[in-house]
């Protein structure tokens, strides 16, 4: 394990040196570091074009449609008879999350979904296998006949996008199908609003069963929300899974105001803290909010300054570390907001896959705590009566979550490459 974030030595904990690659058969399921994650298995397809192109495509500018088999067919025959090359991206928000921890921490992921059964060099399958970072285990992803989920892109010369979205056998991963040990072991177990969509898929009740024996295991959830669209239209069912299983909500500026109503992030990340343990919220060139328990016991107040928004004083406990909810004696309401690492890249041309890189470092952050109680069970991080959440403070987890974003966003790539190095570097 990797200690999470970039820390004077003193601060390390000992640590196993080891390649980022998931172990033969099912070895990190005999400790708890790894962690898992249902997803709807998509490969991103990018072509660019004129704008008129879309429309002859059948893609509406600006907007995302879904695309039955004939539809995604025909659009295909006509990428190839207008010698349109796509590029395959290996998509999926729980996906690129479970890549990003892997180069943070050193450890394993595994990964559940469906996928097409016979897998072929050129085809979106491949590049999804291809291009998914060797410590990500898939191994039990379910093969089914038919074509692995794809979500197309298509770029105009004005950077407007169009998206036609095919799902494949994406949403056909069965709830039987769910390893029960591998969830119940697991530091964290991880799913999205996405895999809810449609009752009538599979994976809907698939979603439900992991985060229904995590809970009973007591590994943490987290729980992203997809898009702004989807929560509006699922807002019950997102209040509900939040409130029965979720420890932690990660979503954006947009999901916050649609399932809240609460523009202000940190009204809305208040709001959600009434149902969850953790909630990470990010808002784009405005950086990253995050909010969570501890107990007024141990509250720590921060060495920075102490701000007012709408909250007053809200950062002024965020040097604090995190507990559930429940395990809080006295439990206080703590916020953390980070301005964009270095401001952000020079250079933005998409924001695609942010969230989950800070996602990513939080689950690191988590997974480390465990894995430090475990190898070091006398220290005075994990003194009885309270058992923290996360091995780091509230402020070092924005930091931290900060600045893999930024790593994302400077590659313009939906996942990390390999670890983050140091500042300097």
């Amino acid at each position: 394990m990797r200690f999470p974030g970039n820390r004077l030595s003193k601060h390390y904990f000992p640590v196993t040196p080891k390649p980022a690659r998931a172990p033969d058969g099912d070895d990190h399921v005999g400790h708890g570091w790894y962690i898992v994650g249902l997803d709807e298995v998509i490969v991103d397809v990018e072509v660019h074009g004129p704008a008129e192109l879309a429309r002859e495509l059948g893609l509406s500018p600006g907007e995302s449609i879904q695309l039955s088999p004939p539809q995604y067919a025909a659009l295909v025959q006509g990428l190839e008879a207008h010698h349109l090359k796509p590029s395959y991206v290996a998509g999926g928000t729980v996906a690129n999350t479970l890549n990003n921890y892997t180069h943070l921490s050193g450890e394993a992921a595994v990964l559940l979904g469906a996928i097409q059964s016979s897998i072929r060099p050129g085809e979106p399958a491949f590049a999804y296998v291809a291009q998914t970072a060797k410590a990500v285990d898939l191994g039990h992803l379910v093969p089914i006949d038919g074509p692995t989920g794809t979500a197309i892109t298509f770029i105009s010369p004005d950077g407007d996008r169009s998206f036609g979205v095919a799902p494949g056998v994406a949403g056909d991963y069965p709830a039987a199908a769910v390893p029960a040990e591998v969830v119940q072991k697991a530091s964290v177990a991880l799913t999205c609003l996405y895999s809810l969509a449609n009752p009538a898929r599979p994976i809907f009740d698939a979603a439900l069963r992991v985060m229904a024996l995590a809970k009973a295991a007591d590994v943490p959830v987290a729980f992203g929300l997809g898009t702004a669209n989807l929560v509006r239209a699922k807002r019950d069912l997102v209040w509900e899974v939040l409130a029965k299983y979720a420890t932690i909500a990660a979503m954006n500026a947009l999901e916050a105001e649609a399932l809240t109503g609460e523009r202000d992030v940190l009204l809305a990340a208040q709001k959600i803290l009434d149902v969850v343990d953790l909630v990470i919220i990010t808002e784009g060139p405005r950086g990253l909010t995050m909010a969570g328990y501890t107990d007024d016991s141990v509250k720590r107040q921060t060495a920075d300054e102490v701000r007012s928004k709408s909250i007053p004083e809200y950062n002024r406990w965020e040097f604090s570390r995190l507990l559930r909810r429940r395990d809080c004696a006295q439990p206080a309401k703590v916020y953390s907001h980070a301005h964009p690492y270095m401001g952000g890249p020079q250079h933005l041309k998409s924001t695609s896959g942010a969230g989950d890189a800070a996602l990513a470092a939080l689950l690191h952050d988590i997974a480390a705590n465990s894995y430090h109680r475990k190898q070091l069970p006398d220290s005075e991080k994990h003194q009885a009566p309270l058992r923290f959440l996360t091995y780091s403070s509230l402020s070092r987890n924005t930091q931290y979550g900060n600045r893999v974003a930024y790593e994302v966003l400077r590659l313009n790539s939906p996942r990390l490459e390999g670890p983050v190095g140091h500042d300097e570097e």
